[in-house]
């Protein structure tokens, strides 16, 4: 499930590239240009954008209407990039490798892994919680034990007697 969600994510993101392209955008250009493009292709007549664009599919149209306001929700409303941002790019190749949504699903399936160590590698000891949480309570336990018996230790041994004849308690230092 994971996968398809990451790879639907990644086909997005290369969508919003053809959108770019389709509204005639630099790669560059700011969050208001494509919500400006956005607008003025979505209220144009549709009879005039099927004759203009006769080569696209009806529903393919109707898709770069909604993909100029959803990229509009994505990335303004959701993660608050100002409206007037221009260092947000869109591409669909850098250099001579090509980025479609496969590669964009690789990419991002492979981050969201979780590394894998080597058999006898401290970092997997340390990592795992219960062993984590053993260590701590022994190392308390240790402290706790140390630090009673130094008090313990350092503490003078006191007899305490009542004297029945004076009346009253006599408190003699023991031997160690």
């Amino acid at each position: 499930m994971q996968i398809n969600a990451c790879s639907c994510l990644a086909k997005l993101f290369h969508l919003s590239f053809l959108s770019y392209q389709f509204f005639g955008l630099f790669p560059t250009a700011s969050l208001l240009g494509l919500e400006a493009a956005g607008q003025h292709y979505c209220e144009d007549d549709w009879s005039k954008l099927r004759i203009q664009h006769r080569y696209i599919d009806d529903l393919d149209l109707s898709r770069y209407c909604f993909s100029s306001a959803y990229m509009m929700a994505l990335l303004h409303d959701s993660l608050g990039i100002p409206m007037t941002e221009k260092r947000v790019g869109f591409a669909n190749h850098t250099g001579s490798i090509p980025l479609d949504w496969t590669l964009g699903a690789f990419i991002s399936e492979t981050m969201s892994e979780p590394l894998q160590l080597e058999p006898g590698s401290l970092g997997q000891i340390v990592g795992n919680e219960s062993v984590t949480y053993f260590s701590l309570f022994a190392f308390l336990l240790i402290a706790v034990l140390a630090t009673f018996f130094v008090l313990r230790w350092r503490k003078p041994q006191l007899k305490t007697i009542y004297d029945l004849e004076k009346g009253r308690y006599i408190v003699t230092r023991v031997p160690r």
